[in-house]
């Protein structure tokens, strides 16, 4: 079995839209990964992002769609955030780090790869590169 690999926001809205100018990339490594036998990791405030982003997009009819899908998905796990996590994310990533423009929903990724122990994240976003994790597609 492959390691875990976070999945953002990001990687899915580009893996989910073939308006995205990276979309064959993201799908085709989604599905790979999907495939790969090792877990999708996420968090639910990614999956609440993801479904606003997708729903606004979309229609709503959609954003449920994609909800029925990722809590559907047996490869698919998603982390609910608590306030240790919420505040070891602060403190290591927002405070350490107030050079950058991190979110906060990007900072409890970031948290909880590190404390899983996961490297790579399906993203487009570049923060997760600056924060030191590798990037697929």
């Amino acid at each position: 079995m492959r390691p875990a690999v976070f999945v953002d926001s990001s990687g899915w809205l580009a893996a989910l839209s073939s308006r995205e100018p990276q979309h064959r990339e993201a799908l085709e490594a989604y599905v790979r990964l999907a495939d790969g036998g090792g877990p999708l990791v996420t968090t639910n405030l990614v999956v609440a992002e993801t479904h606003a982003l997708w729903s606004k997009a979309k229609g709503p009819g959609e954003g449920l769609r994609f909800l029925d899908r990722v809590h559907s998905d047996p490869v698919q796990e998603v982390v609910f955030v608590d306030r240790d996590l919420e505040a070891r994310a602060i403190d290591r990533w927002l405070r350490s780090f107030r050079d950058q423009r991190f979110s906060l929903c990007d900072a409890v990724s970031f948290e909880l790869m590190r404390q899983e122990g996961v490297r790579t994240a399906l993203t487009l976003d570049k923060d997760f590169a600056v924060a030191g994790f590798e990037m697929v597609p």
